[in-house]
């Protein structure tokens, strides 16, 4: 139905002229059910039930349909299950920290039905998981160079650290 329905006609006489020019065009030649009748276990479903039968006969994702407290529990079920397979320690922990995060604001709204009862993900055991999957492991080239500049903040006097560097402009 692309066009409004026009002033002054009832509504059931424009849907029915609307369903007669698509059958003069064709469009409903060759469907699959065509002529044949609707199958009585679909009559007797709600939306509800039809959608969710839907989605299993398509294989849809339907997670964003999920209350968000079910969302985060099989989110985490997910991300426990993922761990042995990310490709370094610094991606679990990233992952594990961004899960954890959203857990903690889910707590901090006000509660739905079902309500948020899932624990933090314990970072230190998914490492461990990690670096069993991994016995020769990833070192981690960024944590030097991040205590480095820890080090270099820290040697600079207090005046320094407190306002930020202007840089010199150069003469044009």
């Amino acid at each position: 139905m692309s066009q409004r329905k026009p002033p002054g006609v009832s509504r059931e006489t424009w849907v029915d002229r609307q369903v007669r020019e698509a059958v003069e065009r064709g469009a409903f030649d060759g469907l699959s059910a065509s002529g044949k009748p609707l199958d009585e276990a679909v009559l007797g479903q709600s939306a509800g039930e039809w959608a969710v039968e839907w989605a299993r006969r398509e294989g849809a994702d339907m997670t964003a349909a999920l209350p968000p407290a079910l969302a985060l529990r099989r989110e985490r079920e997910e991300l426990v299950e993922s761990v042995p397979g990310r490709p370094t320690e610094e991606a679990v922990r990233a992952a594990v920290e961004l899960f954890n995060e959203r857990l903690d604001a889910a707590y901090r709204r006000p509660q739905e039905v079902p309500p948020v009862a899932l624990p933090f993900v314990d970072l230190d055991r998914q490492l461990a998981r990690w670096r069993e999957a991994h016995p020769l492991g990833v070192e981690e080239p960024a944590a030097p160079a991040a205590e480095d500049a820890g080090r270099r903040v820290a040697e600079r006097p207090w005046w320094a650290r407190a306002r930020p560097r202007r840089r010199r402009r150069e003469a044009r």
